[in-house]
């Protein structure tokens, strides 16, 4: 189960650099990361019902730290 939230960061991250330089905006990054969201649980790999807060949470996370890099 690691591996799924490894990867879910790691898309996460590739998602909010999009936004950081530019080439997606927010609303459309939230919106990616909602539908990635809405997957992850129809999956079955994760049982929470709060995946999207966690999801839209580390995006914040991940554009707050960029932005102290600008």
């Amino acid at each position: 189960m690691n591996s799924m939230y490894a990867m879910t960061s790691d898309f996460v991250g590739r998602i909010s650099c999009a936004v950081w330089i530019g080439r997606l905006t927010d609303e459309a990054a939230q919106q990616a990361l909602e539908a990635y969201a809405v997957s992850f649980q129809r999956s079955g790999w994760a049982e929470d019902g709060n995946v999207r807060d966690v999801i839209l949470a580390e995006y914040k996370y991940q554009r707050d730290r960029q932005d102290l890099c600008s």
